[in-house]
C-alpha cells in the first residue's frame, strides 16, 4: 500500500504542476524512508532503507502492478526528478560502509540524502 500511495502522490504533484502552469527548471521529488530493514519488501537485501527504495523503484517503473493507472508519466518523472532520502540515528561510518556501497550499485544515477540525522 505504501508504494501505491507514493505513486498516487507523485501523479498528483505532476497534475498540480500542469494545473499551475509550472515552467522552467522543475524540482526533484523525494519520499523519506526509515533507515530500517524492510522484511516485507520484495527486495529484502538486508541493507537498511534499501528495501523500501527498491520497492518504490519497482512501483514507479510498474505502477499497474500495484493497482494504479497514472494520469501522467510517473515513470519518466521518477527517472529524471527523484531523489531518495532516509532518516537515521546510525553512526556515519555505518551509513558509509553499509548503505552507500549497496546504494550506489542499485541506484548509480539517483541522488540520495539524509533527511534527518539523530545523533
Amino acid at each position: 500500500k505504501m508504494a501505491k500511495a507514493l505513486i498516487s502522490a507523485l501523479d498528483a504533484m505532476l497534475d498540480a504542476e500542469i494545473e499551475a502552469g509550472v515552467t522552467g527548471p522543475l524540482i526533484n521529488f523525494t519520499a523519506t524512508f526509515s533507515f530500517a530493514i524492510c522484511a516485507a519488501c520484495l527486495d529484502n537485501s538486508g541493507v537498511p532503507a534499501l528495501g523500501q527504495m527498491a520497492q518504490l523503484d519497482d512501483a514507479m517503473l510498474n505502477p499497474e502492478k500495484y493497482g494504479y493507472t497514472p494520469k501522467n508519466d510517473v515513470t519518466a518523472a521518477y527517472k529524471t526528478r527523484f531523489t531518495h532520502s532516509f532518516n537515521t540515528a546510525s553512526p556515519a561510518t555505518d551509513v558509509k560502509n553499509w548503505f552507500l556501497p549497496a546504494y550506489t550499485i542499485r541506484f548509480p544515477t539517483t541522488p540520495v540524502y539524509i533527511g534527518e540525522y539523530h545523533r
